[in-house]
């Protein structure tokens, strides 16, 4: 190999050297997005069991305390229930009203009523955990 130029000597070819880098080629790489989300919501509820525990106090007075069970609900049916969607279930409708907009078709509710809802919906959400996993 023969230098030529106004490289020092034994650095015209030096991979090492600044001018002989270049970026890597681009490669695609399978990444796994994990995240976990949270909200905190009101859910009305009739499906629990309630009492009153009477006690008496050390005078003998008679008082009691009421109490609710709310172990045997299924919260999941009661928060469908109260209207409210998860976080899949709102990026599957916005998909399905993307959709119709690009078709043309009419699938997904557009009364403004339904969709101040489903605005409403998205508010208050709170990201717990995101993680980015190479597979």
């Amino acid at each position: 190999m023969r230098e030529s130029g106004y490289y020092p000597p034994g650095a015209e070819f030096d991979p090492s050297a600044p001018w002989n880098q270049h970026e890597p080629d681009e490669q695609e790489f399978e990444v796994t997005c994990s995240q976990t989300l949270s909200k905190t919501v009101t859910v009305s509820t009739t499906n629990y069991e309630e009492g009153v525990d009477e006690e008496y106090d050390e005078e003998g007075h008679k008082c009691g305390y009421y109490w609710c069970d709310t172990s045997n609900v299924d919260w999941a049916e009661e928060y469908a229930e109260n209207d409210y969607h998860t976080p899949l279930q709102l990026i599957n409708l916005f998909k399905r009203f993307l959709e119709d907009m690009v078709d043309g078709t009419e699938t997904t509710p557009k009364h403004p009523w339904f969709l101040k809802r489903l605005i409403e919906e998205c508010d208050d959400w709170c990201d717990d955990e995101t993680e980015f996993i190479k597979e």
